[in-house]
């Protein structure tokens, strides 16, 4: 059939006039589910579904018109064109008719074919969605203009609570706190700062106090030329801190025109009243939580989040924080007790608000830490449901991976939260961590490193930066890393560290004193008893001493494993204490069990050849440092481990420390 017959059949069986009026409904009808869609409540993939109907519903369209004419008496066959031979059947305009057609029905499918190429991690990511077009903001730490500069936690709290309620909304893009908050106290213009955060639109403002009153100025700029698109006043007591919140992030969503659904209102909508002295002690406890976790600023944070909860007994977001400042002192001396108030408060911020994301990441730490790891894995992708820019539940995610062994999990949670907060110093540490627990020892270093940038004067980053030493065997150099550490925060873990490289050199009696420090700020803690009897092992006349830390340290321990019976590393540890103290049978069943949770763990395989080597299992001993040190754990502490020393002689310990791969 000629070109010319063609067009003229399509044209005779009213196949382009469908054509036509078919993507012209298609585009009416995927505008209005474009706006109408969003306003219900529908999710984003039920546009896409009526495209992909539209879509396949166009050919069918089409291969009907052929055959088929619509008239008063129905469906009838189509009847078959004639013409004669060689008249001209088709003209220009019909040719130009089926062009537009053509283009018409492309645009349709160009214009919304993007939205099915959208990936999951683009809808995930805030910056990479605010590349595409979608409004996006970040939201700035108020700045404290008053001389009282001890209530800078005032304006850091306001915009934390803004930025986490616009967060809640599905129609806008929020940068992640710690993004935008790395910024307080620096020089950079408006425009710089939505470059680097990928943002379209900044929320700035100051608070003034005066009594008990606060002045409050918020101003919406965009991000691109750095105009002002709103600005307000706010002159308020103290207690209306928390309804001044929804009423700027109100403000924000009318001057951004944001077309909310109704689970977006209802956000905004939701009542906050909370006792106006309880608000200031919760901003407070706030403001001590999200400093690096030392006993001394988590004490602070759990004393200022009790005071909230006596004065507010239903607020939910301090019993939260309450909930994480009791597992991070757990964490540091491993007081019991400690472990069953962060238990308690958990519990009773989730009775209190079953819709905030903080709630459930402290449930999902309290199940990591109790190694209840299936449980916490739920709790943390319900925060993160809740609020996807949560890059603590990210981290909390990763570490529930990591436990239940599942390591690819972990590091692609890890790099996660590094994406959504990237000047973030505990995403650096986590993965650093899991590096370096995983032997990876090179690839940590460069997150190690980072934190130093993020916080040059932390006691974090010279902690960091004396273990990069240890691990390469430089012992003198991380001892200085670490007394630097100690000297800004002393801690169980900073006297521990620089005792641990101490014992390492030889030098035990300097060991066997610090860790005695360490013993007096974590007297909870079984591995500064167990890393004492290490130490006066070695000591002339100590064995005695050996023995009773031992035996001080083994109780401790089971302590640890009534609140995490999954924790492989202590049970390796209790398999090491055993031994020495010749509780042979005792020994090798803490052994086996710990293999059987961590077939690869690294600090499992080293103490199981450190107790072997005590109980003369020698090649089952050799067996197990093999493995450890094919999984990364460094030549240079084995080879000046004291615990190691009746192996270093035997032919096979000689190869494998030479060739550890």
């Amino acid at each position: 059939m000629k070109l010319n017959q063609l067009i003229n059949e399509l044209r005779s069986r009213g196949v382009y006039q469908v054509a036509a009026i078919y993507s012209a409904g298609a585009w009416a009808l995927l505008q209005v589910a474009d706006i109408i869609f969003p306003i219900l409540g529908l999710p984003d993939w039920s546009v896409s579904a009526v495209l992909v109907i539209a879509a396949a519903g166009f050919p069918v369209a089409i291969i009907v018109s052929w055959f088929f004419d619509m008239t008063p008496q129905g469906l009838v066959e189509a009847p078959v064109s004639s013409s004669e031979p060689g008249r001209p059947i088709a003209s220009a305009s019909h040719i130009i008719q089926l062009a537009l057609i053509a283009v018409l029905t492309f645009l349709v499918g160009y214009l919304y074919l993007e939205r099915l190429s959208d990936t999951p991690e683009e809808k995930a990511n805030p910056l990479a969605a605010a590349s595409t077009g979608r409004l996006s903001i970040a939201v700035m730490p108020f700045v404290n203009m008053s001389n009282v500069q001890d209530r800078d936690y005032i304006g850091d709290g306001l915009a934390e609570e803004i930025l986490n309620l616009l967060a809640k909304l599905n129609e806008l893009n929020v940068a992640a706190r710690t993004s935008s908050f790395y910024f307080k106290d620096k020089t950079a213009d408006i425009r710089s700062i939505g470059e680097q955060l990928g943002v379209s639109h900044v929320l700035e403002g100051s608070v003034r106090f005066d009594g008990e009153q606060v002045r409050v100025t918020a101003q919406l700029i965009e991000a691109a030329n750095g105009y002002h698109l709103w600005s307000e006043t706010y002159d308020r007591p103290m207690g209306s801190i928390l309804a001044l919140q929804d009423e700027i992030a109100g403000k924000v969503v009318t001057n951004l025109q944001l077309l909310l659904s109704p689970e977006s209102r209802e956000v905004l909508s939701h009542p906050t009243d909370v006792d106006p002295a309880s608000v200031d002690y919760y901003l407070q406890g706030r403001a001590y939580l999200r400093m690096p976790p030392d006993a001394s600023s988590l004490e602070l944070a759990r004393d200022f989040f009790e005071k909230a909860t006596d004065i507010d007994p239903e607020f939910a977001d301090a019993y939260a924080g309450l909930c994480n400042s009791m597992l991070g002192l757990y964490s540091i001396d491993l007081d019991i007790e400690k472990f069953h108030e962060a238990e308690k408060a958990c519990q009773r911020a989730l009775l209190l608000d079953r819709r905030a994301a903080a709630v459930y990441t402290a449930l999902g730490n309290l199940y990591r830490v109790s190694g209840q790891y299936e449980q916490a894995i739920d709790e943390f992708n319900t925060a993160i449901s809740l609020g996807s820019n949560s890059a603590d539940a990210y981290l909390g995610l990763g570490l529930a991976y990591k436990g239940s062994n599942r390591a690819t999990l972990a590091e692609e949670s890890f790099m996660k939260a590094i994406n959504l907060q990237p000047n973030y110093w505990l995403a650096y540490m986590s993965m650093g961590n899991f590096l370096f627990d995983a032997g990876r020892l090179e690839e940590a270093i460069p997150y190690y490193q980072r934190i130093t940038e993020l916080m040059p004067q932390s006691e974090i980053a010279f902690n960091n930066l004396g273990a990069a030493h240890f691990v390469s065997g430089n012992f003198a150099g991380a001892a200085q890393y670490w007394q630097q550490s100690l000297e800004l925060a002393p801690s169980s873990d900073a006297y521990s560290n620089v005792a641990t490289s101490l014992y390492l050199e030889g030098r035990y009696d300097e060991a066997a004193e610090l860790y005695h420090k360490a013993v007096e700020f974590a007297p909870d803690d079984s591995e500064m008893w167990g890393n004492l009897g290490d130490t006066y092992r070695q000591l002339p006349d100590g064995a005695d001493l050996a023995s009773a830390m031992y035996t001080n340290a083994i109780p401790l321990a089971e302590k640890r494993l009534q609140i995490n019976p999954s924790d492989s590393r202590t049970l390796a540890l209790m398999g090491h204490y055993q031994a020495m103290i010749g509780e042979r049978e005792k020994a090798l069943d803490y052994i086996d069990k710990a293999l059987a949770l961590a077939p690869k763990g690294i600090a499992v395989h080293y103490y199981a050849a450190t107790a072997l080597a005590e109980l003369g299992e020698w090649e089952r001993s050799l067996d197990m440092l093999e493995q450890a040190l094919s999984l990364g754990y460094p030549v240079s502490v084995a080879n000046a481990d004291a615990n190691l020393k009746a192996l270093r002689a035997m032919p096979r310990y000689i190869e494998l420390t030479a060739n550890p791969s």
